[in-house]
């Protein structure tokens, strides 16, 4: 059963981590949104784990397929006003490294199995890992193409962790752009460094 989120957009989501493939279905784009494959790969590349000493090592492609609701022209995806669908393959999955007999700590192991009983799949954590989060930023970075053609533009921003801080945004003249890509999104580049420190700690 697919579990949505959102009002004018509407996100489908369906899948678990070690399933064969996840796969999403988003409604409510309109008819001949162009969106750049390259970009789109760029921003959905930035969440791929393995890149750093704090995110999991599973190393996946991510490569999504879109089976719906785009048609290809000239290096583009145009979208044609039905739902987007599209697929991303599971293929590092590791199944016999999991043992069930306690819940995870940090992880929804206990609730999901509290609220769906004892045969939920918590495989990688199942439908409640964050492999699925692959499928939320490749929605994300659809909508932001479409952000971007009304001149919206949406980035992130780490302002303080740990009791080391970087400098406050400014929220009306702000610099998005010149930090929204980086691996680490400061101003400053030694706060940055002081702040991936302070994780490794934790």
């Amino acid at each position: 059963m697919p579990y949505p989120f959102g009002n004018n957009l509407r996100l489908d989501i369906c899948g678990g981590s070690h399933d064969p493939e996840i796969t999403m279905t988003l409604s409510g784009l309109p008819a001949g949104l162009a969106i750049d494959p390259s970009q789109l790969h760029a921003f959905t590349s930035r969440r791929a784990p393995g890149q750093n000493a704090w995110s999991s090592t599973r190393c996946e492609a991510d490569a999504p397929e879109f089976l719906g609701g785009v048609t290809e022209r000239d290096g583009m995806l145009y979208t044609d006003g039905t739902p987007i669908f599209a697929r991303i393959r599971n293929t590092n999955v590791r199944s016999q490294d999991y043992d069930f007999d306690l819940p995870r700590p940090g992880h929804a192991d206990l609730a999901a199995r509290l609220k769906y009983g004892k045969d939920v799949d918590l495989r990688g954590g199942g439908h409640f890992s964050g492999r699925l989060t692959a499928l939320t930023c490749l929605a994300g970075g659809i909508c932001l193409q479409y952000l971007a053609t009304k001149d919206i533009h949406i980035g992130a921003h780490a302002l303080s962790i740990g009791g080391v801080s970087d400098a406050q945004l400014d929220p009306v003249h702000n610099e998005i752009p010149a930090f929204a890509r980086a691996d680490f999104p400061t101003y400053d580049q030694t706060a940055a460094e002081r702040m991936q420190a302070e994780i490794a700690k934790a």
